[in-house]
């Protein structure tokens, strides 16, 4: 390999990993986007379940969850499918350099479903009780798809589209999953008080496939063969992709204290876990003109780190006509344990349902969670910039036995940022390729393509449209 290609080999991986940011986004191709849970009435009250003491599913958020609930033997299974648009734009201006609007040159729309199943069981000894919970569910959805047409400038005025010269593509997949057994004790105490303490082990394995390319059209190929005339003189495609692995293990401890009928207080302390990253990335990039073919390959073995969390929740049902819960949780995450590019954080989780007896329940929420937009640019210095992600949430749910629940959440996020053009257009300079001084694509020979920096970044905006799910058996 020469140290050419270990440049471009080197600058290409710096570009795949330097992503951070928390919802369904081909932006999150690195971090992933983080489950916090398939308790779809948790989720429907801005998943502000820290202290839950209803559904199975709750052990997820909290291990002491399970001595809280009132069930022997439950058992919960969940779906969440996400709606994720993509929309990034450039901004537009007038012949007298002002600001007009911004025009959208990319948008994809994707669908992404998630599964997950939990179990547990509870013995009561007097005032003690003991219980054990197993769940499987994603811990990261690395899921994200993006599609984008290179088009030339031709004139559009005969109400025509200009010709499509290539069409790029990414594609992200695969899960982080969670296996976790669940350990919990709690002891009753004066009148309706009780205190919870819980454990959880996890085992997390999960596998992401990556891959990045730019295919030029028939139409491209074959009029810039046409214009150079010279079969040795090609257009290269291009495609960068990687296949890694993840497997470690992760802690949880939690409480919760129940001080009344009214009031509930719980806590849960998720320390920073350090999981083996491997596998491989290849590069490949068609030869041309005057340039030779890269073929490279870089083995990757190093450490995924997953950032410490502590997060406290409060349950308060005040004395009303309707029964009310209302939930509270603040979330810290430290993020500085990853890299001191990052700042730690804060996320706040709010929720609430009203029930009627006979009617079905009414659950709304709130959620903000910050995360991280991160750039590496090709000399190696690092671009990271807090993205908030602010989420609306609402739900309800209906008995079908007094033994079967059926749970519906609905959420809708939103997020804007500016970031970095994902395909720079120096690459559709078709006279590097031919040798020429002048376009064989390009029908306005005065424009002069170049990758945009952060002089000129793109402005993304994105929305998530969130149906989660749940089915609980208890006995």
């Amino acid at each position: 390999m020469n140290k050419y290609s270990k440049i471009v080999l080197t600058a290409a991986i710096l570009v795949l990993v330097a992503t951070g940011l928390a919802a369904w986004s081909i932006t999150d191709t690195y971090f992933g986007n983080k489950q916090g849970g398939y308790e779809a009435r948790s989720f429907s009250m801005g998943a502000a379940g820290t202290f839950n003491d209803l559904r199975p599913f709750g052990i997820a958020a909290n291990p002491a969850n399970l001595t809280l609930l009132d069930q022997r033997l439950a058992f919960q299974g969940g779906a969440l499918i996400t709606r994720n648009e993509d929309n990034r734009h450039i901004p537009l201006y007038n012949s007298f350099d002002n600001y007009i609007d911004d025009a959208v040159y990319a948008s994809n729309i994707n669908f992404f479903d998630d599964y997950a199943i939990a179990g547990m069981g509870a013995l009561q000894f007097g005032a003690f009780k003991m219980g054990l919970g197993i769940y499987r569910k994603p811990l990261l959805d690395f899921g994200g798809y993006y599609h984008e047409e290179i088009r030339n400038n031709r004139n559009t005025d005969n109400d025509g589209y200009p010709e499509k010269l290539a069409i790029n593509k990414i594609e992200n997949t695969g899960n982080l999953m969670q296996n976790a057994g669940v350990l919990s004790f709690g002891f009753d105490l004066l009148d309706c008080a009780q205190m919870n303490f819980g454990a959880e082990l996890s085992l997390l394995q999960g596998k992401q496939e990556y891959s990045k390319t730019i295919r030029w059209s028939q139409w491209a190929i074959d009029t810039f063969a046409d214009a150079v005339n010279n079969a040795s003189k090609v257009l290269p495609n291009y495609e960068i992709s990687s296949d890694t692995e993840l497997d470690g293990m992760q802690l949880k401890a939690g409480t919760a204290i129940r001080f009344n009928k009214r009031f509930g207080l719980a806590a849960t302390y998720t320390p920073k876990a350090t999981l083996d990253r491997t596998g491989s990335i290849k590069e490949h990039r068609e030869a041309y003109y005057n340039a030779d073919a890269i073929d490279n390959t870089l083995t990757i073995d190093e450490d995924y780190i997953l950032p410490a969390e502590i997060r406290l929740g409060i349950l308060y049902q005040p004395q009303n006509i309707m029964r009310t819960w209302f939930n509270l949780d603040a979330e810290y995450v430290q993020w500085s344990q990853i890299s001191s590019h990052y700042e730690d954080q804060f996320n706040l989780y709010a929720g609430v349902e009203h029930w009627v007896e006979n009617r079905f329940p009414l659950r709304l929420g709130f959620q903000a969670q910050n995360g991280y937009l991160r750039e590496v640019e090709t000399d190696g210095s690092v671009i990271a910039k807090r993205i908030l992600t602010p989420m609306l949430t609402a739900g309800s749910s209906f008995q079908l036995t007094s033994f079967l629940t059926i749970d519906l959440g609905f959420g809708y996020s939103w997020r804007e940022y500016e970031a970095i053009d994902l395909f720079g257009d120096a690459y559709y300079n078709d006279r590097i390729y031919s040798g020429s001084s002048t376009y064989a694509l390009w029908p306005n020979s005065h424009i002069t393509l170049i990758n945009r920096g952060w002089e000129n970044p793109d402005k993304v905006r994105e929305n998530n449209i969130s149906l989660n799910t749940g089915i609980t058996f208890t006995w």
